[in-house]
């Protein structure tokens, strides 16, 4: 059993403020537990396929863990991965579906702008009016804006997809995105505001991973030749060394949040006392 945790639960629904403060204290107090699998996690990325759903994996049982301080029912991690190992290929095809979807959202666009495209070209080919140009140069803004807000809305829908593995018992990716689907309804803005905050947080640590990036190009490209084959290993293992840690200490916090955010969403639909569903 994992050792007594503070407090984190809150006798009602949550704000924003209070949704990324809990997640927060959860990332701190068990900071060394959770960066070392989220580190674990991103050496898995470099094996194909199986190592992807590994990562997946790993994240869900962050997720898990830091669902069960904030509902006031910890788990270790080895009780953690009794769940969540079974559930292995779901979070996989979860993720995949999820993709498809999105891609599936991009094609839908793309069309549109074509037709978009095809439009102006026509009529730019037979009238040179600058207010044409203007109104039309207007529209094709607003259709930018539409496409982004809606990927935007589309994150926010599928936000919780692979939380309803890890905490539930769903078994087939449909029903986990259902889960997500039926669950973030009528609170897409209030988790669009909790990604941005999380998003302006994660900054310094994506900033930094530039940073490190930009000066390791101009150092090798000064060393040497353009093309080397050895400046490519030197970088891709100095990307590995650099990369992979920093970029490991931001899941942590970012699956906390969703835990959170899952939590006081149950909270809000289901009722404050939710207990931890049984394990298969």
């Amino acid at each position: 059993m994992s050792n007594p945790s503070p407090d984190y639960k809150s006798p009602g629904p949550l704000s924003v403020g209070n949704v990324i403060n809990a997640a927060a204290r959860i990332y701190r107090d068990r900071f060394p537990v959770y960066y070392k699998l989220a580190l674990i996690s991103y050496f898995w990325l470099l094996v194909p396929i199986y190592g992807w759903a590994k990562f997946m994996a790993i994240s869900g049982l962050l997720s898990r863990l830091a669902y069960g301080e904030v509902s006031g029912k910890p788990e270790s991690v080895q009780e953690a991965r009794r769940y969540i190992n079974p559930r292995l290929w779901t979070f996989f095809l979860t993720a995949l579906l999820v993709g498809l979807i999105f891609f599936g959202w991009y094609i839908f666009f793309g069309i549109i702008w074509v037709i978009f495209i095809f439009v102006l070209t026509s009529l730019g080919s037979s009238n040179n009016s600058l207010l044409l140009a203007l109104i039309l140069g207007l529209l094709a803004v607003i259709l930018l804006i539409i496409f982004i807000s809606s990927l935007v809305w589309l994150n926010s829908r599928l936000y919780l997809a692979d939380l309803s593995i890890a905490i539930e018992n769903q078994s087939s990716p449909s029903t986990a995105i259902n889960r997500s689907w039926q669950l973030t309804k009528q609170f897409i803005g209030r988790i669009m505001l909790i990604s941005f905050v999380a998003f302006l947080i994660a900054i310094p640590a994506s900033l930094l991973i530039q940073v490190i990036d930009g000066f390791v190009r101009w150092t090798l490209a000064v060393i040497f030749p353009e093309g080397s084959l050895v400046a490519r290993i030197i970088y891709f293992l100095v990307y590995l060394a650099t990369s992979f840690p920093v970029s490991a200490l931001l899941v942590p916090f970012w699956q906390s949040i969703k835990a959170v955010v899952y939590y006081d969403l149950r909270t809000r639909r289901e009722g404050i006392d939710i207990q931890l569903r049984d394990s298969i």
